[in-house]
């Protein structure tokens, strides 16, 4: 499988408080972030132990809004949950959504905007959900869109698999599933999800960063 090569801007990322790696790139007609070290380690401990809690609350991907494709067969093939549904009415007594909101850390937010205005978007949300999705054997996302205005997609890796990559077909860009790894996109840009082979599962948060009309929910 060709991979096309990934231009780094800088010679190294940039170093926020939490420890954060943020790593900013441009290919052709698309600008996204890739972060290492997205959660600290305390952090990690909690998020993991939630994601193993979890599991009897996954569904099939009728359940978590899938893409279909022109037959109207869903595009996802591995399982998922919303979180904001689980936790309506409790958000703190998640680990995964406390730490995700670093995402709108006012350091963050201004690197990402100064690198391109697109990220903008980020700060003038008024509206998110978390999607965590789990890929075991032969699962995937196909190439689809989000619709909402950035997402940012974990990485999480739970026991020894290879594949599970993460795509952005029309650039011609694959990121490696590196565990705690981040990527920060457009929401409209076509990615996708590649199969895992192995006994382990690609654990994915999928963080939605929109905004909406004043006066809707």
């Amino acid at each position: 499988m060709l991979t096309k090569k990934i231009y780094w801007l800088g010679k190294k990322p940039t170093r926020f408080l939490t420890n954060m790696d943020v790593t900013p790139n441009r290919v052709k007609n698309l600008s996204f972030l890739v972060i290492d070290n997205f959660f600290t380690p305390q952090e990690l401990d909690g998020v993991l132990k939630e994601i193993r809690d979890l599991k009897r609350f996954l569904g099939e991907a009728s359940t978590t809004h899938t893409a279909v494709d022109e037959n109207k067969l869903f595009k996802k093939t591995g399982q998922g949950v919303f979180l904001d549904d689980l936790y309506a009415k409790n958000r703190k007594a998640s680990d995964i959504l406390q730490a995700n909101r670093k995402i709108f850390s006012g350091d963050f937010m201004e690197f990402a905007e100064s690198f391109d205005a697109v990220f903008g978007f980020i700060g003038e949300s008024n509206h998110d959900s978390t999607l965590l999705n789990y890929y075991i054997q032969g699962q995937e996302y196909k190439a689809h869109k989000d619709s909402t205005k950035i997402s940012a997609v974990t990485f999480l890796r739970d026991g020894d698999f290879t594949g599970g990559g993460f795509r952005f077909p029309s650039q011609d860009i694959e990121i490696e599933c590196v565990h705690n790894r981040t990527v920060v996109f457009p929401s409209c840009v076509l990615h996708q999800a590649l199969p895992v082979y192995g006994d382990g599962a690609r654990v994915s948060i999928a963080q939605f960063i929109d905004r909406k009309e004043q006066g809707k929910r």
